[in-house]
């Protein structure tokens, strides 16, 4: 991504363009449907969808009659699963029905949701995808819990031995707070006193999530805002936010070594009260900040998926990778605004880029470094490592690990949509790194 494309993509955003070429932006998930407050989860290698649901166009509120649950295998095509109704818990027919989260735990799946801006309910599941039956018949978090409003839950899984579970909810405007207790092994009662999570130079949302890296703590709401701590309770820095594109609810999920950030946006800016869902990529900075792609988060198409028009393709959009590939920060600031790119890139890594489309591509362009004696060669594979071999690039030494050189090849692909996989060959520990590749095809 382009350093000076940035301020370019958010302007054109607005416009409802993409900054690379113009073409129109209508990359929500699933659209027209009222899918807002996304929680993504990955169960049995599968992305299950957890969200609210806003009744219609041109209501004067929030108004959700029910919860939806969809699933997908591509976070590209979406199957709606199940309809969670407020009639068959203990709240009845109710058209406030508030944010959502899922976890599994001993084979169970457990939901929880949310009573407007009030208290917080569970139900219980032998999958992902429902049926859904109350746990409790009553709120696991009650109104009078605490002293702020008791909704917006997140559910967390530690990765400590026992797996400890966790939830946290809240809403800190006029004095109110975050909250977080530890769950017992049953998921529907709390093991402890819910405790305020503190936060410094904090900031005033609703709309928490929270996930972990290197040990730690990331903790996100609504617009955007995140702060860090190295205990899960706190206390937590402000770090800023996470991009200058206005976000509603979303949380991080990491799927096939890659982390993936849902969101929320307006369907139409005219309509605050129907919403719809996006994902795009998220990054870490070397100092642990984290960002997520505006370039993604507003073009025609959204993760998982390409456009072989676009003036290049940056390596950190993959779908998929080999373990032990990183998304690090490019020194040179090559590349882009966030200016990542893919390092340790060792013998018979591989990296895959589906549905790549408009391709009747002809050659492909490799922006790379490399401080390998012998270089390395990047084998286009058609959708695995071990697919159709569309074509090969050798790549030679340039001299060192921030001097950058573009390679070319040679492509076989006629058709209009294309899955690819880059395999790298070779030898030695770390043969190239790259930072964007492009296709185009003959004149």
């Amino acid at each position: 991504m382009r350093k000076n494309m940035i301020n370019l993509i958010v302007m054109l955003s607005a416009l409802g363009v993409n900054a690379q070429n113009n073409l129109p932006i209508e990359n929500a998930i699933i659209k027209n449907q009222g899918v807002c407050d996304p929680h993504i989860r990955i169960f049995n290698d599968t992305a299950y969808l957890f969200a609210s649901h806003d009744y219609g166009k041109g209501q004067p509120i929030f108004r959700m009659d029910d919860w939806l649950i969809f699933r997908s295998t591509d976070l590209v095509n979406w199957e709606k699963v199940y309809v969670f109704k407020p009639e068959d818990t203990w709240l009845g027919a109710w058209k406030e029905c508030y944010a959502t989260d899922a976890a599994e735990r001993n084979g169970k799946y457990y939901l929880y949701f949310s009573q407007q801006q009030k208290q917080t309910g569970v139900a219980v599941a032998d999958k992902p995808e429902g049926p859904y039956k109350d746990a409790l018949g009553k709120p696991l978090l009650p109104a009078d819990i605490t002293p702020t409003a008791d909704y917006d839950p997140a559910v967390y899984i530690d990765d400590d031995e026992a797996h400890t579970p966790y939830l946290l909810w809240g809403y800190t405007v006029v004095g109110q707070d975050y909250y977080i207790a530890r769950l017992n092994d049953d998921m529907i009662s709390l093991a402890e006193k819910p405790r305020k999570i503190d936060i410094n130079h904090g900031w005033e949302n609703d709309a928490i999530a929270v996930h972990k890296r290197k040990g730690l703590y990331y903790l996100n709401s609504h617009q955007g805002e995140y702060g860090t701590a190295t205990t899960i309770y706190g206390p937590y820095t402000h770090r800023g936010q996470l991009s200058k594109i206005w976000q509603d609810h979303g949380n991080f999920f990491t799927w096939h070594n890659q982390t993936f950030y849902s969101f929320g946006v307006y369907e139409d800016a005219k309509d605050l009260y129907f919403r719809t869902s996006k994902i795009t990529y998220a990054y870490y900075k070397d100092n642990d900040d984290i960002v997520i792609d505006d370039f993604i988060a507003n073009a025609n198409y959204g993760v998982g998926q390409y456009d072989a028009r676009w003036e290049r393709i940056e390596a950190e959009w993959f779908f998929a990778a080999s373990d032990g590939l990183e998304t690090r920060e490019n020194e040179q600031g090559v590349g882009g605004s966030t200016a990542f790119e893919l390092q340790k890139i060792a013998p018979d890594s591989w990296l895959a880029y589906p549905k790549i489309k408009h391709c009747h591509a002809s050659n492909i362009t490799f922006c790379v470094s490399s401080n390998n004696v012998s270089g390395g060669t990047i084998e286009i594979r058609e959708a695995s490592p071990k697919g159709k071999l569309l074509g090969k690039c050798k790549i030679s030494n340039t001299g060192g690990w921030h001097r950058y050189k573009t390679f070319s090849c040679k492509l076989k692909i006629k058709s209009e949509e294309t899955d690819i996989c880059l395999v790298f060959k070779g030898k030695g520990s770390e043969l190239m790194r790259l930072d964007w590749f492009s296709m185009t095809a003959e004149k």
